[in-house]
C-alpha cells in the first residue's frame, strides 16, 4: 500500500451537521478515466474526517523522488466511493427542520469547474 493512502480502518463515523454554527464537509471526486489514460495518479486519499494529499518532491540531491503527505481534518470527509445520498443524510437532511421553521441555512459549494458541485447540490 502506498504511504500516501490512509488506512480505511482509521476512518470514523460521519457526524450530523445539526447544532453546528459552521460545518465543513469535503467530498473527494474519483479520478477520471481520461486522467488515468494520461498517466496521472490519484494523490488524494480519505478516511473520515481526514483528507491526505500527497505532494511529489525531490530530495536535496535533486534526483531522489519522494512524497510528502499533508493531512487536513474537517467535520466530515466523503471519499470517492461515497454516494450523494450519504452526503445528504449527514449534511443536509439534519438541517431541513430548522430551514422549514424560519431558520437560516446556507450551503456553499466550492471546487474546480467540472468537479461535481452542481450534481452534488
Amino acid at each position: 500500500m502506498s504511504k500516501n493512502v490512509i488506512e480505511k480502518r482509521r476512518s470514523k463515523p460521519h457526524i450530523p451537521s445539526l447544532g453546528m454554527n459552521i460545518y465543513v464537509c469535503v467530498r473527494k471526486r474519483p479520478i477520471f478515466e481520461k486522467e488515468v489514460k494520461e498517466g496521472q495518479i490519484d494523490c488524494v486519499s480519505t478516511a473520515n474526517p481526514v483528507i491526505r494529499v500527497g505532494e511529489p518532491k525531490f530530495k536535496v540531491d535533486g534526483i531522489t523522488k519522494f512524497i510528502e503527505n499533508h493531512d487536513h481534518v474537517f467535520d466530515n470527509v466523503f471519499g470517492s466511493e461515497s454516494t450523494t445520498e450519504e452526503l445528504y443524510q449527514h449534511s443536509v437532511q439534519p438541517l431541513l427542520d430548522q430551514l422549514f421553521h424560519n431558520g437560516i441555512v446556507t450551503f456553499f459549494a466550492y471546487g474546480q469547474t467540472g468537479s461535481g458541485k452542481t450534481h452534488t447540490m
